[in-house]
């Protein structure tokens, strides 16, 4: 695609951010994540329309926090040692006039603390901080908003975590935000058990992060723990334990993954990941 379009647009199209990050060019990315810019002018509005359908169009700022978010998401890797749970926007095609009005409306609902990030004209992103909106409450923003552009699309509510690496988590968050059927809002945990189910690279990705690091006992209270339907008493039974010690291991086990596992998503999730590891 891309060299299709640079036989077009010639020396008008350019890939490198230092040259496209100028004010008179025009920044679309396409689905593999390559960026480019063509210059403005040499944009008709029928070509502008043909782009739109081909690659998102970037949404660009001279905002000083939010290239510093950007630039931080796009990273390798960015240690994070705040609370943060991020949730991720994506609608059908808008112009760059209906994103404003879009993200004046979620910088009202979200908290003041919240970081806002256009990603292109479609995608939106929000960092929330200890103050977390409820997901009956993004339901009903969706719905609203959804109604008021007239438009569709997805919501994915990101993990909520004390701390750790933003990037990953943001490129993993954002891998499962594009396989989520539209008109959904979905939770972080069934979202990412769909994709490692889907991807081979994503499921190392989890299975390592995840699983590799835990002790054989912890491992061993994963299994016994679903194979009890996450029933307590039957599974202290099977493994012989105290009651006591049995909720010793469920708390050391969602401290460590920053997994519930005693809800059903959580349970579902680390058992999945157990069976593939």
């Amino acid at each position: 695609m891309l060299q299709q379009l640079t036989s077009l647009f010639k020396d008008q199209l350019s890939t490198d951010p230092t040259v496209y990050c100028m004010d008179n060019y025009s920044v679309y990315q396409l689905a593999d994540g390559l960026r480019f810019g063509i210059e403005s002018s040499a944009l008709t509005g029928r070509e502008l329309d043909l782009l739109n359908l081909i690659a998102e169009r970037v949404v660009t700022s001279i905002s000083t926090d939010l290239t510093y978010w950007r630039q931080r998401l796009e990273l390798p890797v960015a240690e994070e040692s705040e609370p943060f749970r991020m949730i991720h926007f994506l609608f059908d095609q808008l112009d760059e006039r209906i994103t404003e009005d879009l993200e004046n409306l979620l910088t009202s609902f979200f908290e003041a603390a919240s970081i806002f990030v256009p990603l292109t004209t479609n995608r939106l992103l929000v960092i929330e901080r200890d103050e977390l909106v409820s997901e009956h409450d993004l339901n009903d923003l969706f719905t609203a908003l959804q109604s008021d552009f007239l438009t569709n699309g997805k919501v994915l509510i990101g993990q909520r975590r004390s701390h750790g690496d933003i990037a990953t988590q943001f490129r993993l968050e954002q891998a499962a935000l594009r396989h989520l059927p539209l008109s959904r809002v979905e939770r972080f945990l069934p979202a990412v058990t769909r994709l490692a189910l889907l991807s081979q690279p994503v499921r190392d990705e989890l299975t390592s992060r995840f699983i590799g690091p835990l002790e054989p006992e912890s491992r061993e209270t994963i299994d016994a723990f679903c194979r009890a339907n996450l029933n307590v008493s039957l599974t202290a039974k099977h493994l012989f334990l105290h009651r006591n010690s049995l909720q010793y291991r469920l708390d050391r086990l969602t401290e460590q993954t920053e997994i519930d596992i005693r809800s059903f998503e959580g349970a579902a999730f680390l058992y999945t990941l157990l069976l593939l590891a």
